[in-house]
């Protein structure tokens, strides 16, 4: 046991650090109540209303008001203690939570009230997920942040895969007042490890500035420094363009979606025992190229129900595109100050919401040609990009995990001024020593 121990740790050195390991299994306990709270809403409103619009209605209540408040969470995040942060929003979810679990035990809950919480909760998320991409300097060292992000993505992709077949089977024999309970718990969870966590210091982002300001200057940064620009627009472009789906019956829904749901954890998991001094140029282009070769694939395979190709090739395009995300992510997060990391990495959480958008895109494409010309003419653009960011800009073209430095906070803050930014922001806390 101790040998399979040590062999884990050596691949995914961030489960070496005790302060990581509670954090990553408050995480499974809260990442898992999130995706009950979102199966069980989904049900409700239908078991309600037994209207397909309301459950848009849901989706909007859950998904706007977090996109609407993520840049301002992310200057939260900067300025505060994200371990008082993720207490507070964790204790609210549990708050909310367990007052539609009383609703729903006392059978008194309207729509209204799923509604009304599912978008509470979402404002809650959106100074939330700013913390929990921002938090790993605190938790782990700088050459451990490869693992850490890998397992913060597989924590999301486990429980978005293993929690609907054991929560639909609940909900058949117990009711939705089981399932918000369990959520409830969940969140309590989380909010016991936040509260007793150790973690390290950080510098923080001066909380004189104004949050308009803030916001702007974290958005400058990004288009200041090439690799957050390009990555952030090739994962952008990703999510937006390069999709497909496949609208056969619920049982062929659900194995598709199993299939990727596996090669997203397969992927992530891979990457993240990588080597640091792995070319990351080289593995971002092929993987991204790889995604978009596997989506066209995966659509031929549908339109002639070749199924089980189907299968395979969704689970190769998850695959892939976790190796590009990771990647990516990691690259940023080494890369980012300190004081400007709950900004930087907040926007990049808000790429998953063109997940959706995309699949709106993909259809109105549809509409004017076929399924199979729409998914090519979205990957097209997908591989063009990738080509033209790696292969086409010299500061791109050989990024390695280790020789990624952390920009200076005040060089970039010295950019800023020469460009024209706000001379009251010249003044703030030093950058942090490297950690050893």
């Amino acid at each position: 046991m101790a040998f399979i121990a040590r062999v884990i740790v050596d691949r995914y050195p961030a489960l070496g650090q005790p302060s990581y390991v509670k954090y990553f299994l408050a995480s499974l306990a809260a990442v898992g109540a999130t995706q009950l709270v979102t199966f069980g809403q989904l049900w409700l409103v239908y078991e309600i209303t037994e209207s397909p619009i309301m459950l848009g209605w849901l989706g909007a209540a859950a998904a706007l008001p977090n996109l609407a408040i993520t840049l301002f969470g992310g200057v939260i995040s900067d300025r505060y203690d994200k371990r008082v942060i993720l207490l507070t929003t964790s204790g609210g979810n549990m708050l909310l939570i367990g007052l539609l679990t009383v609703l729903v035990l006392a059978d008194v809950v309207e729509v209204w009230h799923v509604l009304l919480i599912a978008a509470l909760s979402s404002i809650l998320n959106g100074f939330d997920w700013p913390s929990r991409v921002a938090i790993f300097p605190q938790l782990v060292d700088r050459d451990q942040f490869l693992s850490a992000v890998a397992l913060n993505s597989f924590v999301w992709q486990v429980m978005r895969m293993a929690i609907p077949a054991p929560a639909g089977f609940l909900l058949y024999f117990t009711g939705s007042g089981v399932i918000f309970g369990l959520a409830t718990g969940g969140y309590l969870a989380m909010c016991l490890t936040m509260y007793a966590l150790q973690l390290r210091p950080v510098v923080s982002a001066s909380s004189e500035i104004g949050a308009v300001t803030q916001i702007v200057e974290g958005i400058s940064f990004i288009f200041r420094h090439d690799i957050f620009k390009y990555l952030l627009a090739l994962t952008f472009i990703g999510m937006f363009f390069c999709n497909s789906h496949d609208l056969r019956d619920e049982v062929g829904l659900g194995l598709l979606m199993t299939a990727g749901g596996i090669g997203s954890i397969v992927g992530t998991m891979v990457v993240g025992g990588n080597r640091h001094d792995r070319n990351l140029t080289n593995m971002m282009l092929s993987s991204g190229i790889l995604t978009a070769v596997t989506t066209i694939g995966f659509t031929v395979a549908s339109i002639f129900a070749w199924f089980s190709f189907a299968l395979v090739l969704q689970f190769a395009a998850a695959f892939f595109a976790s190796l590009f995300l990771i990647s990516s992510m990691t690259s940023m997060q080494l890369s980012v100050p300190d004081q400007l990391r709950g900004r930087v990495m907040g926007i990049h959480t808000m790429c998953y919401s063109l997940l959706p958008l995309g699949g709106l895109f993909l259809g109105s494409l549809t509409e004017f040609t076929n399924v199979l010309s729409a998914v090519v003419s979205g990957s097209g653009i997908y591989v063009v990009a990738l080509v033209v960011v790696f292969g086409g800009f010299a500061s791109m073209r050989n990024l390695r995990f280790a020789t990624l430095r952390q920009i200076p906070f005040e060089e970039s803050r010295s950019r800023s001024q020469s460009a024209g930014a706000s001379a009251s922001m010249s003044q703030d806390t030093p950058v942090p020593p490297k950690p050893q």
